[in-house]
Formats: structure tokens, sequence, C-alpha cells
């Protein structure tokens, strides 16, 4: 099933409420999105932001005043919204939005019937307007476009995003940003990130917020999650947001709560890593002004290269390379090899997992050093410009697999265990000049887990018929994992199955061999399924675990935890012994283990002694919420003594002194329990 989300959480609305608004629920399988009202008027000044100290304070956090002041051409960057529409009406917006595309409805315009996107554009809108009294010369004259993918309710699929991406890269779009985001990979979603990065347009997309409700689990979303596309987190300042996405793919981050505009006009004051994108974008276009020839990659490590963070936290999976800085970025020079001095394995700068690098060799001899933690078993590969790589772990350096096994446009590619590694790169050796210019892109895909292959019913993996739990993967491209158990006797069966990110949706498929399959997907993106059959007949179970994010998704970082537990019901080796005629005989110092199987179950026991003794009977082990009574019976079958447990002891204790002869003991209780026993025992003292 295809989801995708906003990445918002609203707070209040200008200055009339100030009520916490929290997100709804979903209100369709595609969508997680905020409901809000319209705002009351408010005068326009509230979002024009010059230099002096009416400026928001999130356009102050970020330098957006400093920065205008030293930009002394235009900015002309289109950038496209693809999103849920722009308010035309708007007269604060209306004179920076081309006419744009209605991608839900043709024949209607990209107008805003949700709200979400006028917020995007209205923080852009903003940042222009701070350029009106600036001392620089530079004045905001490019354009927004509409691109609207969203319906009303918020609702949208890939298919509209990637339409989405794609139109705005033919209509020239220099920046598109996208404050929205799905939680999997999708392969044509992949295809026009890649199509706007050949056609030199930026993307810049929100990380989300998914950590605000599914905590370590939420994993950046796509398309921030791809290489070439800017993840822009959320902060307040140096000091991360909870609620913020964290993951290796984060870039930067940027102010977490904004007043901006909604639709109708009026202000809105929102937070959430949605409203960080549209001001990395704008300060992008900014920064295409004064370095008009800079492509994509460069203004991507630009950004990343000035990005603001504290002195002790340095590159972080909350904020990335640290929080956004306008003012820096306008400032900063040409240098391609920022993350000099890494000349050694110890002053390795960090690799994120699945982003890129770039960077120079000054000399033949110069080392560049990078790092990175595997956070599973698994494949790391390394794409871009020629170079000698060699790859470092605990026990020295690791052998690369073979060139002729490598997929088309790889390096190197290593099979590593889980933990941290460094990277030495060093400029190739050859007579044919090559650039002293590298970019390196880095991929991980995870190790086949200990069960594959079990793609099939015909190949699955056999499971012992016992309790257990299992870790396993989803290491390519449509896997599904078979496994089958054989039942040797009737039982309780309980299977479930819990995810470590979001980006998997965990279905459970079951069926008895012979039987009608049943399929468990109750939870969604990051849940725990589970299914209980409570009377389960001996014979073969087939169980299928997959990721239903989609019909066909792809490999995953990150793992599911299954656990199957099998209960058989106990059996009573005494019976039948419902009645004195088949009582079981009792020996001294023995526990006899048994089963009230039934409601009306009636167990017997019987004794002889051949002399005055003090008989002494306990009955141990007793079921919870069980009351058990025993009775002493003579050869007559007349009741001697009674015993109960009542008061919800554990065990009963009852003695008597006994003259020779045969007894019998009666063992009932108030309710059936299979799968515990209680244990009868019998002992004799000389009185």
């Amino acid at each position: 099933m295809l989801r995708f989300w906003y990445i918002q959480v609203i707070i209040s609305i200008s200055i009339l409420c100030s009520e916490l608004l929290l997100p709804e629920v979903r209100i369709s399988p595609e969508v997680k999105t905020s409901k809000y009202q319209t705002a009351e008027s408010a005068p326009s000044s509230s979002l024009a932001a010059p230099v002096n100290s009416s400026a928001p304070a999130f356009l102050k956090a970020i330098g957006i005043p400093e920065a205008w002041s030293m930009i002394n051409r235009d900015v002309t960057a289109t950038i496209a919204i693809v999103d849920t529409g722009v308010d035309y009406n708007n007269p604060e917006l209306k004179p920076y939005l081309l006419e744009g595309k209605n991608l839900i409805n043709a024949r209607m315009t990209a107008q805003d019937d949700n709200g979400h996107g006028t917020a995007v554009a209205g923080i852009m809108v903003a940042i222009a307007k701070a350029g009106n009294s600036s001392s620089g010369l530079g004045r905001w004259k490019g354009r927004f476009l509409p691109v609207k993918a969203l319906d009303e309710f918020g609702s949208g699929n890939e298919e509209k995003l990637t339409q989405g991406i794609r139109y705005a890269v033919e209509q020239g779009a220099n920046i598109i940003v996208l404050s929205l985001g799905l939680r999997r990979d999708a392969v044509g979603l992949r295809g026009a990130v890649e199509y706007a990065e050949s056609n030199g347009v930026l993307l810049v997309a929100a990380s989300g917020n998914d950590a605000a409700v599914f905590g370590d689990k939420a994993a950046v979303q796509y398309p921030a999650a791809y290489p070439t596309v800017l993840a822009v987190a959320g902060s307040e300042g140096v000091k991360p947001i909870s609620q913020s996405t964290s993951g290796p793919e984060n870039d930067v981050s940027a102010a977490w709560r904004v007043n901006t505009m909604a639709v109708g006009g009026g202000s809105i004051e929102m937070e959430g890593t949605s409203m960080g994108a549209p001001q990395v974008a704008a300060t992008a276009a900014m920064i295409m002004a004064v370095h008009p020839e800079w492509k994509p990659a460069r203004i991507r490590e630009t950004l990343r290269r000035t990005a603001i963070t504290n002195e002790t936290m340095g590159w972080s999976m909350g904020m990335g390379y640290g929080f956004l800085s306008a003012s820096k970025a306008i400032q900063a020079d040409s240098t391609i090899d920022w993350r000099e001095p890494n000349d050694t394995s110890s002053s390795a700068r960090v690799f994120p997992l699945g982003k890129e690098v770039a960077g120079n060799w000054a000399s033949l001899s110069d080392n560049d050093w990078f790092a990175f933690d595997a956070p599973y078993d698994g494949v790391y590969s390394i794409s871009g410009n020629a170079a000698r790589l060699f790859l470092y772990g605990e026990e020295g350096l690791i052998q690369p697999r073979s060139a002729n096994l490598l997929p088309a446009g790889t390096i190197k590619q290593w099979v590593l265990k889980k933990g941290q590694y460094s990277m030495l790169a060093l400029r190739p050796l050859n007579t044919t000049p090559v650039a002293d210019n590298y970019r390196f892109v880095s991929e991980f895909t995870l190790s086949p887990d200990a069960r594959e292959p079990n793609d099939s019913a015909a190949s699955a993996f056999t499971l012992p018929a016992r309790s257990q739990r299992w870790f396993g993967t989803f290491h390519k491209r449509g896997d599904v994992d078979w496994m089958v158990m054989t039942l040797p006797k009737p039982g309780i069966v309980r299977f479930s199955v819990s995810a470590d990110t979001t980006r998997i949706d965990p279905e459970l498929w079951v069926q008895p061999a012979g039987g009608t399959a049943i399929i468990v997907d109750d939870r969604g993106d990051g849940g725990n399924e589970q299914w209980i059959l409570n009377n389960a007949r001996a014979g073969k179970y087939y169980f299928r675990i997959s990721n239903a994010v989609s019909s066909n998704p792809e490999a995953v970082i990150g793992t599911y935890a299954a656990s199957l537990e099998y209960i058989t019901q106990k059996e009573d080796f005494y019976e039948p012994n419902e009645s004195p005629l088949t009582a079981t005989p009792l020996s001294p110092d023995k526990v006899y283990n048994g089963l009230i199987h039934a409601n009306k179950d009636q167990d017997w026991y019987r004794f002889t002694i051949s002399k005055k003794q003090l008989v002494k009977l306990s009955v141990g082990h007793i079921p919870s919420s069980m009351t058990i009574r025993f009775e002493l019976r003579d050869r007559k079958l007349q009741t001697l003594q009674k015993w109960n447990n009542e008061d919800g002891r554990k065990t009963l204790l009852g003695e008597k002194l006994l003259w020779p002869g045969t007894y019998y003991v009666k063992i009932t209780a108030d309710r059936a329990n299979r799968n515990q026993y209680y244990g009868l025992r019998l002992q004799l003292t000389m009185k």
C-alpha cells in the first residue's frame, strides 16, 4: 500500500489560539496530515522580514538578514513547491507565483485547498521580503512554481510525487522543495530524483517527524534519504529536537518552529521539518545568485560545510552537519576539500551511509580518510570517481569483492560485519590525466539472513517444533521469508513479528497445509503484528513474513524480530482415573502430576497401609485462580476429611491418623486447566 506524509506538526493559529493542535490520525492510507482553522487576518508586515529587529526570530536564527546584506546580485531562481498547492488569492504570495499545475485535477488550478503548501511558500516569501530593506544590492526576483500533488485531505501517492518532480524539472525549476515523504524506497521516485540531478536541479526535502511517534524506529523518509537530495532535519539552533527523525541521511537542520502564511490570509505558527526544507531551499537560491556556475553537488556541499554545530557534537544523526547558516553559506569560497585535515585514520571524517562526500587530492601522496558505522552485517559499496580505496576494520585491512562481481558504476565493494570502519582514499596511479577532484557515494545493503534462501513455500526454512525467536532481513527487492513447522501434537501457536524501522510494515501469512491462508497486517509501518491459534491441530503449517509497504518493496536497511511460541497441551499420564474403580495407585514420597482437563473432571487415587500410620497428603503447584478440593475417603467411600484452597493458597496440606486398610483420594476443581499440572504427594509416618 502506497503512503506518504506531510512532515509537520501544527502548534497554534496566529495569536488568537494558544491551544495545542495535535496531528489528526491518518485520514487515508497514503498520508498523515494536520488540519487547522483559517487564521484571522494579520497585517502583511507580520511576514515581511527586513534586516532590522522586526525580522521573525527564525529568520534571524538562520542568518537571513546578514546574508542579504552580502548579496549584490538578484536572486532569480525558480523554486518548485510539490505539495498541496499554494493560495493564489493571497496578495503577499501572488507576486511570486507562476501558473503551476494541478496533478490531482487537471481542469483546476494549483490553488491550495489544504494549507500545507501555502505554509511552505510563506516561509520562502518571508525570506524573499527580507531583502527589500537590505543594505545589499540584491533583491529577490525569483518565482515559485506550485505543483499540486496532494488533494484537499493531504492524500497522495508515489505516482503523483514522481510526476510532480519531473514536471518541475521540465518547466525549468532550479530548485524543488519537498516537504513530504514516503517511508520506503521506490524505483519511480528514485528515477525522478536522478532525472533532476542530471538536469542540474537541486532537490531539498524534509527528513520527517516520525521520531515523535516511533522513537528510535523512525527512519529518514524518501526522497530525503537519497544521496543527491539535501535532507533537512529540525533543531532549535544547535540543540536537536527529539521529534525530528534521526538518521545517517540527514544533511543539515533548520529552524523547527516558524511563523508563516495561512490560506485566506493571516499567519500561523507551525513546527516540523516540513518548515525547515523551504528555509534551506531559499538559502540555496541565494547561493545560486552569488555563484550561478555552481552545480547542485557544490551547493549541497557548501550548505553542509557552513552549517553550525557546537564544539563537541560535530556531525550527528539528528542534525547532520549542523544548523543552517545562510550568512556563512553566502560567504563560502570555492574550497572543495573542506573536510581537511583528514590525512590520518585518527582524523578521519564521517562518511554518512547512503550519502555523498567530495574533496580533492592536493598531491599524489595526499591521504583522505573517512569513517562510518555499519549498523548490521552487510555489503558496503562506493561509486563515483576513480580512486584507490582501502577499508580497515578492527582486525585490519579488509579485502574487497572481486571486480567482476561489482555492479556497473561501483568502484569497490566489501562484505562487512556490524562495526566501525575507516576508509582511505588515494589518487589513482596511472598515466592518464585524472582530475584531482573527487565525489563518492556510499551504499549499504544488508546480508541475507541465516534462513535464506527461503523465498517460496517450496524452499521454506524448516523450524523445529518448539518455541523460538529469530531475526530476519529483507535484503533484496521483493524479498519474502517462508518458514514451515510440523506440529507433532495439538497446542497453542502464537506468531508475532516486530520491525526496528518505519521502512518495514510487517505482514504475516499463515496457512495449515491444505487449509485456508490467513493474512495479518493491522499495525502499519514500524508496527508489531501477532497471530494466535488457540486450538492448533497437529500437522504442517507454513508461515511467511513480508514487507507490505508496497507490492514489490525495495531492500531495506533494518531488521524484523520474529517470535513463535508453540505450547502443547499437557497430558495426564494417570488417566483414565475418573472413578474409584480406575483410581491411580499411590506410592509414598512420589509426586503425581495430574491435570484437571475439564470442568467436571475427577481424579481418583488410592493407597493401602498395613499398620496404623499418620498419613500426610499435599497438593502443590495449584494454577492461579483455581480452587482445588481434595477428599480422603475410606474403602466404603465414606468421606473422612476435606481440604480446599479457597483462600488462594498454592499448596494444600492435610494429615490424618489412619488404621490399616485401603483409602481413596478424590481431587476436583472449579475450572479446567490443561496447561499446568498440580502435584499430589503421599507421605507416611509412624505415630
